[in-house]
């Protein structure tokens, strides 16, 4: 046993990842509804191997912490600015900044009363609250003070037993107030409201989780022309046109044999053509008996190809406007033989509706004729960039800018604040996701590779810490374990309490859905989240909870350097 553990001691690497690997086993295993997850299994794990004496060099921990949190900045600025420009959100953010403010009152008033140290409250802060980011933005606070080596190390490691501790309680607890508690007292049946909410907003249309609207995709049909087609001897530009330019013509065959169509729109249709109409399905249902009969016998005659393409909305004059708005604005029979399929907006599919309004940074898919398409779409925007690069150079630029930004330091009331390397990262990233949101041109990263550096960079940057630890943290844990337990439940479940109270009575958020949903957002809890969409069963409490989360991750981040700052004990 102790040549293995020598060796393990000797080898950094092989600590590290027998830390993540164990640790990611163990946050897998469920127990009711509870799971611990990786990040607090690693952890562990990591502080009972680093029982074995470990000295890392606390530059590979902030380098991988600011990774991640430049990152969750990067992935969360979107929607944070978004929500900021949105009135109708606006009481989603209050409500959100408000749990923030009540967990950070609610540490406050546990670390003054229970004479707990700077590191222990961060600790108690980051697993009370579940916010992971907070031990790296507390530890970057407490390397800047100026205290000794084995000062800042008992601070630190006080963070790390703090978190594990109260993490798991502060993991359940939302989970038991927003899927147990809050329905009881209340007498919400958060089903039956989540039907109702998603009624009201789909304007009667309501769908199970295993249906799709598929009227609403593109599709394509095989019609022949007959004698009394209405379109017979007209073009099929007029049929487009009359169809609103929701359907267009692909394919023509005569006699048995596909021919080559030099100019779609004035194609004159003739008795007996067969024809490949492609467009909105539901609009296509309408074609038989008026365009002629449909054809379904036909696979081996046509091999036709609908053309697909992905662009970027770009022009500010048509911002706000929606479809019918904007094609009197463009040039004439810039928007026949294709139509807009979907529409993507922070990497999120929005239901295409008459009454939709496109935003600039949009990404709007077209399906259609080829040349149309290649004719028109510079009217709308431009090709949407490769998603699958990532810009290296705005990476490094955005880290940059993030420490830099950390290392400003702002006297408020007589107490030195500075976000650090952690909260400037933050800050950094928000900037350049939104950036990258607005105008895509800009270089950045796409969604695979933020969530490996939001995951990968967390993980090891907690792994350090937990091995750095060593046997300061069962110490700390012998002498303050049952306490900081009872206190994680206080900071946990008071904030939800009272944030529950002011938005119901203050801000008259009393939908059973959006109530709870705003609850696990501001709460930036992911379990309880699973657990709200559990009893829904649909996508009512996306929206809340998504604005909620982006608000939280922010300012419960950022209260690492205050609780850091306000509290004086070491």
């Amino acid at each position: 046993m102790d040549i293995l553990a020598d060796y393990i001691r000797s080898n950094i690497l092989i600590a590290l990842f027998l830390s993540i690997g164990i640790g990611y086993g163990i946050g897998k295993i469920k127990i009711g509804k509870f799971q611990l997850g990786g990040i607090a299994g690693s952890l562990i794990i990591a502080v009972i191997i680093g029982q074995l004496g470990f000295n890392i060099p606390g530059i590979l921990k902030t380098a991988f912490f600011a990774i991640f949190i430049y990152a969750c900045g990067y992935e969360g600025g979107p929607k944070f600015f978004g929500a900021l420009n949105n009135k109708a959100s606006m009481k989603f953010v209050i409500s959100s900044f408000v749990m923030t403010i009540l967990g950070l009152a609610c540490v406050l008033i546990c670390a003054f009363y229970f004479n707990l140290d700077r590191g222990l409250a961060a600790g108690l802060a980051a697993g009370g609250l579940t916010q992971s980011a907070i031990i790296g933005t507390a530890g970057s606070s407490i390397g800047n003070l100026g205290l000794s080596p084995e000062l800042t190390k008992q601070l630190e490691t006080n963070v790390a037993v703090g978190y594990s501790v109260t993490y798991i309680f502060g993991t359940l607890g939302p989970v038991l107030m927003v899927g147990t508690i809050l329905p009881l007292i209340m007498k919400w049946n958060l089903r039956e409201s989540a039907l109702e909410l998603e009624k009201s907003q789909a304007k009667g249309i309501v769908l199970d989780e295993d249906q799709v609207l598929a009227l609403e995709k593109v599709s394509s049909r095989i019609f022949e022309i007959t004698k009394d087609s209405k379109y017979l001897g007209k073009t099929a530009k007029d049929l487009e046109e009359d169809f609103n330019e929701k359907i267009f013509l692909l394919d023509v065959a005569k006699n048995g044999s596909v021919i080559k169509v030099d100019n779609y729109d004035n194609y004159v249709f003739q008795e007996s053509d067969w024809v490949v109409i492609g467009g909105k399905t539901k609009v296509l249902l309408n074609l038989t008996g008026v365009l002629g009969t449909e054809i379904f016998d036909c696979t081996n005659l046509f091999t036709t190809i609908e053309y697909k393409k992905s662009i970027i909305f770009q022009y500010q004059k048509f911002a706000g406007k929606t479809i019918d708005e904007i094609k009197p604005l463009l040039p004439p029979a810039a928007t026949l033989g294709f139509v807009i399929s979907q529409v993507y907006r922070n990497n999120e599919e929005l239901p295409l509706t008459p009454n939709f309004k496109f935003q600039v940074g949009d990404e709007i898919i077209l399906n259609g004729r080829k040349q149309n398409i290649e004719n028109s779409f510079k009217a709308l925007g431009y090709p949407t960039p490769n998603k699958n690069v990532v810009d290296y150079i705005t990476f490094s630029i955005g880290i940059i800018l993030g420490v830099i930004i950390g290392e400003i330091t702002v006297p408020i009331a007589s107490i030195p604040i500075s976000l650090g390397t952690g909260g400037g990262c933050l800050f950094s990233g928000l900037i350049f996701g939104w950036l990258k949101s607005r105008y895509p041109k800009v270089g950045g990263m796409d969604t695979g590779t933020v969530s490996f550096l939001k995951v990968f960079g967390l993980v090891v940057f907690v792994v350090i810490v937990g091995l750095n630890a060593g046997k300061s943290a069962l110490v700390t844990i012998e002498n303050y374990g049952m306490t900081l337990f009872w206190l994680g439940v206080f900071v946990t479940m008071v904030p939800q309490i009272i944030g529950f109270l002011f938005d119901y009575f203050i801000l008259k958020i009393k939908n059973p859905v959006d109530s709870v949903a705003i609850i696990a957002g501001g709460r930036s809890s992911n379990p309880a989240y699973a657990e709200v969409l559990r009893k829904t069963q649909n996508s009512t409490p996306v929206l809340p909870f998504s604005i909620g989360y982006a608000v939280a991750n922010v300012f419960l981040t950022m209260w690492g350097p205050v609780i850091v700052g306000i509290i004086t004990k070491n």
